[in-house]
């Protein structure tokens, strides 16, 4: 056993046993836990860190590089030492007060390096939650944005309704109730038949009800080349179709302002579960 009676002690177990005598060295291991219920971003988390640190001399860890703060397995770790377990000395200036040095100097470190990525959406204002992979928050922006450009829509078409019931007052002089198939085949019919085509499409383009986008985006074969109400029926549909088209580009490029915010932890944040020394083998640091 290693000299000091008021500083614990753990062992880190190999996955296989040893048949002989092994050396154990000693690190400095540290149990903390970082907890988040950030305002700004709505994220809450917690994530609990097991860390063994070299021991070098009295001035504990210089430079803190990450070569010497190890991941240690907390599922082995046990408070008896294994049987074949040899100790080798702990230094002279291990004692709780430099545990305690160390302890500190490493909260103090993750501060500064530990990070948490969210992802957040500028124009929504909007973040990713614990666990929300970029993925599942660009289908959770789609959605909110898809519910956005429904609205637009809902007004362009009501513009472009307007437009189309011009059209029908002037070039057929009648209301939408005495539209009929059972009228006798004249001119005027050929044109309530147009009218009723080009209608059909441009509700089909709002309500992205036709079979597919080819649909939606093909012209109509033309039917009348003499029918002057075609032709403005078929401006106004190209303009509908631009119209839609820029809508729907606009909202897939807001959906494309993604980027990563970082979340980085205070001392409020930090707390400190447990610490003390950790003997392990050198090999066990690679299993």
């Amino acid at each position: 056993m290693h000299r000091l009676k008021d500083v614990d002690s753990l062992y880190l177990t190999p996955d296989i046993p040893y048949e002989t005598t092994a050396g154990y060295f000693p690190y400095v291991y540290i149990e903390a836990g970082i907890d988040f219920n950030d305002i700004r971003t709505g994220y809450k988390g917690a994530v609990k860190l097991a860390r063994a640190l070299k021991i070098y001399d009295s001035h504990a860890v210089p430079g803190w590089a990450d070569e010497i703060i190890l991941d240690a397995n907390i599922d082995r770790i046990q408070e008896i030492p294994p049987q074949a377990a040899l100790l080798n000395p702990l230094p002279e200036f291990v004692d709780a007060r430099f545990i305690n040095i160390i302890k500190n100097r490493y909260i103090e470190y993750l501060t500064r390096t530990w990070k948490k990525i969210l992802y957040r959406n500028s124009e929504l204002d909007i973040y990713s939650g614990a666990g929300e992979s970029r993925d599942d928050f660009i289908a959770r922006c789609q959605e909110q944005f898809m519910g956005k450009m429904r609205e637009e829509l809902k007004k362009l078409r009501i513009v472009f309704n307007r437009m189309q019931e011009q059209l029908k007052e002037k070039y057929l002089g009648i209301g939408e109730a005495e539209l009929s198939d059972l009228a006798p085949l004249t001119q005027e019919v050929s044109d309530r038949d147009i009218y009723s085509r080009y209608a059909e499409r441009n509700a089909a383009m709002f309500l992205n009800e036709a079979s597919s986008a080819v649909d939606i985006e093909a012209d109509i074969p033309r039917i009348d080349k003499n029918s002057e109400l075609e032709e403005r029926l078929i401006a106004l549909t190209a303009e509908t179709r631009q119209k839609i088209a820029l809508l729907r580009e606009i909202y897939e490029k807001k959906t494309e302002l993604v980027d990563e915010y970082i979340l980085r932890p205070n001392l409020k944040n930090i707390h400190c579960e447990r610490s003390c020394i950790l003997w392990m083998t050198t090999e066990s640091l690679t299993q």
